[in-house]
């Protein structure tokens, strides 16, 4: 038995076929196309930290500070609820101090989410709200479709002059009355 060396030389594969190849450079290039879209993602999905007109809002906390020491002052209390029949906001305002006066006009906001889930952003409803001869408050709805379709829940409240505030949130305004109270 003999036995026949074969002498060949081996076939070589082409550079790019070469598995040590893939190995070395493949990695870091995924990682390199990893990060340039985790990149973009940041980039294009990014909140915002800070509020467009920050230092206006910073100088607005001392005077909401005192508006609400002044309606705690005055021991205001409201109830609100909606009439969808008329399309109205009615409100009574009541004071527990005798003799305190209680404002022909109030501004109501209405602060809720806005219809775009992808949004921070809040939508501001501001209403005027007058007082009629037996002592309650009542103002006109304009978005009144918003609320008989039953899309809002929530609604962070308002109700301002420029000496006092109350706010508080109203959960279903379409069947609950909300109740806000300075004490």
């Amino acid at each position: 038995m003999e036995a026949t060396l074969n002498l060949k030389p081996r076939k070589r594969d082409v550079w790019y076929k070469e598995p040590w190849l893939l190995l070395v450079a493949g990695g870091p290039a995924f990682v390199v196309v990893a990060s340039v879209i985790t990149g973009y993602i940041a980039i294009k999905g990014s909140d915002k930290v800070v509020a467009d007109d920050y230092y206006k809002q910073g100088l607005m906390i001392n005077k909401d500070i005192q508006r609400d020491a002044k309606a705690k002052a005055l021991a205001l209390t409201a109830s609100l609820y909606v009439d969808l029949k008329t399309s109205k906001i009615r409100m009574q305002l009541n004071s527990a101090v005798p003799g305190a006066v209680l404002p022909e006009k109030v501004q109501l906001s209405l602060a809720r989410a806005s219809d775009n889930a992808s949004s921070v952003n809040e939508v501001i409803h501001r209403l005027p709200l007058s007082r009629n001869a037996d002592g309650s408050y009542e103002g006109d709805l304009n978005f009144i479709s918003k609320l008989s379709s039953g899309s809002v829940k929530l609604f962070h409240i308002k109700i301002e002059t420029t000496d006092w505030r109350l706010t508080g949130d109203w959960y279903n305004p379409e069947v609950k009355v909300a109740q806000l109270s300075a004490l």
